[in-house]
């Protein structure tokens, strides 16, 4: 009864995919329970306290794989392990000329490893874009931090930004980067959040160019165990740019044929 409502799905969905992907590259991504540094991620550990990370099969959720990253927590702040891919000076150009998007899947999970235990958003967990020089002469940062409240809700903001709070579970996150208006629309779950994110101004043009994911490490308190699990993440560059309308359309089939994929 399910498939031939899939395939009606699909098959517009796919030959959307089909043009649009034409002008896209997939510039870095992780997918599943595959250790991210054997697809050409650099892993970066900071601070005393051992992160531990692993490919995990989540026995909880219809057995989904994923990349966990377990951060048992410290007495004072300063510990994080994120993975990263470092961009060159003129492909950051290149980058924020034509355009990009940013999309991951990730679960800030309920029970794992504390019940009922709240974390807020700044430097647990993390995906985001550093670009030494935006163009302007400032360093600029797009990225969506994760927490969760005491119910077990997936918290989200956008670093410099406002908050969402989201139901537990597994969720579909997307930035797509605006060259002509520099803004970001960010959706979750294929619905649009915010239209108008800037990323957040670092200051003068220093330091390094980055892809990353992962546990920050920028914490100056004392932090509670806490785990994620990255099902994945992908970032891509567009070689010319869509129509917004073709974007959003393009991330929602995606979503939706990658959720259809996993859970049908």
């Amino acid at each position: 009864m399910r498939w031939p409502c899939l395939r009606s799905f699909l098959i517009p969905a796919l030959m959307v995919v089909s043009t649009t992907l034409q002008a896209a590259t997939v510039l870095s991504s992780h997918q599943g329970a595959t250790d991210p540094t054997t697809e050409g991620w650099a892993k970066s550990a900071s601070g005393a306290t051992t992160i531990v990370t692993s490919d995990y099969t989540d026995t909880a959720d219809s057995n989904r794989e994923s990349w966990r990253i377990y951060d048992p927590g410290a007495t004072s702040g300063g510990t994080g392990l994120y993975y990263q891919t470092t961009l060159t000076a003129p492909k950051v150009t290149d980058i924020l000329s034509t355009g990009w998007e940013y999309i991951a899947t990730i679960k800030v999970p309920t029970l794992d490893p504390n019940e009922n235990t709240a974390w807020t958003t700044g430097s647990n967990t993390w995906v985001g874009f550093l670009a030494a020089n935006d163009g302007s002469g400032n360093r600029r940062a797009w990225a969506l931090m994760f927490g969760r409240n005491a119910t077990g809700g997936t918290i989200v903001s956008v670093f410099g930004g406002t908050n969402k709070t989201l139901a537990p579970g597994y969720h579909d996150y997307s930035m797509v980067y605006d060259p002509t208006t520099k803004l970001t629309t960010v959706s979750i779950d294929g619905t649009v959040w915010l239209t108008d994110y800037a990323g957040s101004n670092q200051g003068a043009t220093s330091g390094s160019s980055l892809l990353y994911w992962g546990d920050n490490n920028a914490q100056s308190a004392t932090q509670t165990a806490r785990a994620a699990y990255y099902e994945s993440v992908e970032f891509i560059q567009y070689s010319a740019v869509p129509e917004p309308g073709r974007m959003l359309l393009l991330s929602s089939a995606l979503v939706v044929w990658a959720l259809r994929r996993r859970r049908g």
